[in-house]
């Protein structure tokens, strides 16, 4: 149970909700999911600032409504904010796949006509043999029905596959669904005391999991949808995933945060868009699934042009100009997840695209 009491990118119930949890201040597994399964994001690194287009995938009880949620995320300096709807997100996320699906080579294809020669060449060779059987012997019949069995499996074979002591709140803000506050803190305990009074679930034990965020000077986004909001269901969620929040921050080198992802102990798949002046690499944690040059405009067009004016100045600062997209894609284990991913720029800036071999 400890596991669900933890983590940034996690996302809990939180509010009206709180009379859920046990004395100890951790959520029945009922109510909160123990693990992660999905996240994405998106992340545009240019002059020494992140924008961090960020979504996850929830689980809820039946019982529970959608207001209910609220998470945590720590990022390395004070972030400007805003938030989409998750139907939009889930378009932007799914033109940006469009752009950087592999290079799927179906070698069932070519395969077909083969299979369809072997096959009708086997059969007439096999009614010859059959003719000839009483002259030649069995072995050429053997042959040719081997032939033909061979052939009628290779088209069977291939016609079917056609086809996350004192706390400063530093900023607040209601932005899209969210009622966002940013905080900092002296100590790991003092985050955790703040957490648990705005009811969310973690107690002292997990004060060494913020410790080294605060030692290094890192704040944290802390975001409850509202629970007054009225808003139709699908700019909360759409297919499971929660409307993502957007921050921008000055950083010297692009970072995910994922470290306390790890404690949950369980696989989590991440998958990370990239949008940089260079091709970026994360030392190989994750796998790249796509590199190549794209226009930072038209990649970020339906975010300019369906967000809202308070979206807008979280992507000014993008040149109109060709950039680097990069798709990095795995699952992770606990033991992968213990470092927050940190984005390097790669030694070549050479054009990628996965292969695939597929039937």
């Amino acid at each position: 149970m400890k596991a669900l009491s933890r983590g940034a990118l996690l996302l809990f119930v939180v509010g009206g909700f709180a009379g859920w949890a046990q004395a100890d201040g951790k959520f029945f597994a009922e109510k909160v999911p123990a693990d992660i399964p999905y996240q994405r994001a998106f992340l545009i690194f240019h002059e020494g600032s992140e924008t961090l287009v960020l979504q996850s995938k929830y689980a809820l009880a039946q019982s529970a409504a959608v207001h209910s949620l609220g998470w945590v995320v720590p990022v390395p300096a004070i972030p400007s904010l805003a938030s989409i709807d998750a139907d939009v997100a889930r378009t932007f996320f799914l033109m940006t796949s469009f752009r950087t699906q592999p290079d799927v080579r179906h070698i069932s294809a070519p395969l077909l006509p083969i299979g369809v020669v072997l096959f009708l060449g086997g059969a007439v060779l096999l009614l010859v043999r059959l003719v000839e059987y009483p002259f030649v012997g069995r072995r050429p019949l053997i042959t040719s029905a081997i032939a033909t069995l061979a052939g009628f499996f290779l088209v069977g074979l291939t016609i079917p596959h056609l086809g996350a002591e004192g706390v400063e709140v530093v900023k607040a803000e209601k932005v899209g669904i969210y009622d966002i506050k940013v905080i900092r803190g002296e100590t790991g305990e003092g985050i955790i005391a703040w957490l648990n009074e705005n009811r969310f679930a973690f107690n002292d034990e997990d004060a060494q999991l913020f410790k080294e965020y605060v030692d290094r000077g890192w704040c944290f986004v802390v975001a409850k949808v509202e629970p007054g909001v009225e808003t139709q269901e699908r700019q909360i969620v759409a297919e499971g995933m929660v409307a993502p929040v957007i921050m921008k921050f000055e950083t010297e080198t692009a970072v995910y945060p994922l470290a306390l992802t790890a404690t949950t102990g369980a696989k989590t798949e991440v998958l990370i868009y990239t949008l940089s002046d260079k091709k970026l690499t994360c030392g190989e944690r994750l796998k790249l699934r796509f590199a190549g040059k794209a226009e930072a405009k038209n990649v970020l067009d339906l975010l300019l042009t369906l967000a809202q004016a308070e979206k807008w100045s979280l992507l000014d600062s993008v040149p109109d100009k060709s950039m680097m997209l990069c798709k990095f894609k795995d699952r992770l284990t606990p033991a992968e997840m213990k470092q927050d991913l940190v984005f390097e720029f790669a030694p070549d800036n050479n054009p990628y695209r996965e292969g695939k071999v597929v039937w």
